[in-house]
């Protein structure tokens, strides 16, 4: 009997020690959430093929917010572009910029896939780090990177973000856009320079693109980061439309930037035409 109450004593003990260490771990660990965000995806992810309107009321139950919260989290969502509202029915469904993202995600997924082998065969042929990336609006987003000879002081991964016309990636990109689509995006750009190098007139940056056009590859001159040179070329759907690029980056240091045109350009060149193909490119 004594023993079954030790036992007990024992067990009780244990579990309030365990409730103490598991409060200080969580005070010990800060909360990096944003409650507002969170309520906002949560409302996002209301919406389904089974539900693809739903009313402020419906949202408010389901999302299990007063009707002040949910009504703020809806305009807010409305006017960023992420929701729109039928003015007749007064229902909610997912606004352009859903779908955009719905349609980014799908595409970086099968565009990385496809052009996984061909990266790595490309850093092993030059004996460098080789990347891919896409355009969102005036930048570019790296959404794969095989790692064979990292040039110095550039750490860079998936989902890094640079600017789209200080880049060869992005000038890889730009220069295959339909004319309109290029002058809209050009509109928007504010030509920041990223160093004494950066292109920051657009009639530069214009004849530039148009280089790159003719030639089927870009370069980077010491244009994002001093001590970089980078050369891309564009990667193309079944439709000719360009859906992202891939490039090589060196030490100017090690190679200038003729040897690098001449020895690393059209490699970078042609492994994206093969990509490209892969998509669908130019297959009748």
């Amino acid at each position: 009997m004594l023993d079954s109450r030790q036992s007990t004593k024992r067990n009780r003990v244990s579990t309030v020690e365990t409730a103490c260490i598991r409060k200080v771990v969580n005070m010990a660990q800060p909360s990096y959430t944003i409650e507002a965000l969170r309520r906002g995806l949560q409302v996002l992810t209301l919406f389904s093929r089974e539900t693809p309107t739903l009313s402020l009321s419906q949202i408010k139950d389901a999302a299990n917010l007063n009707k002040t919260t949910a009504y703020r989290i809806l305009y807010t969502l409305e006017q960023d572009g992420f929701l729109q509202r039928d003015p007749d029915t007064r229902r909610y469904q997912p606004g352009l910029k859903v779908l955009q993202l719905g349609f980014t995600a799908i595409s970086s997924l099968e565009l990385r896939q496809v052009a996984r082998p061909y990266l790595q065969r490309l850093a092993q042929d030059v004996g460098r780090t080789a990347s891919l990336s896409v355009l969102d609006g005036l930048e570019v987003v790296y959404i794969d990177r095989v790692r064979y000879r990292e040039v110095i002081g550039v750490m860079i991964g998936p989902g890094s973000r640079i600017p789209a016309h200080c880049a060869s990636l992005g000038k890889a990109m730009l220069a295959f856009l339909p004319p309109e689509e290029l002058s809209r995006r050009l509109d928007a750009c504010d030509f920041t320079p990223c160093t004494t190098s950066t292109i920051v007139v657009r009639a530069a940056l214009e004849a530039d693109l148009a280089q790159v056009r003719l030639d089927g590859y870009s370069v980077n001159d010491e244009e994002w980061v001093l001590g970089l040179r980078s050369t891309a070329a564009p990667i193309l759907d079944e439709n000719g439309m360009v859906v992202g690029a891939i490039n090589v980056s060196v030490s100017t240091a090690e190679i200038s930037r003729a040897e690098l045109e001449k020895s690393i350009s059209p490699a970078v060149r042609d492994t994206a035409r093969k990509i490209s193909h892969a998509l669908g490119y130019g297959v009748v």
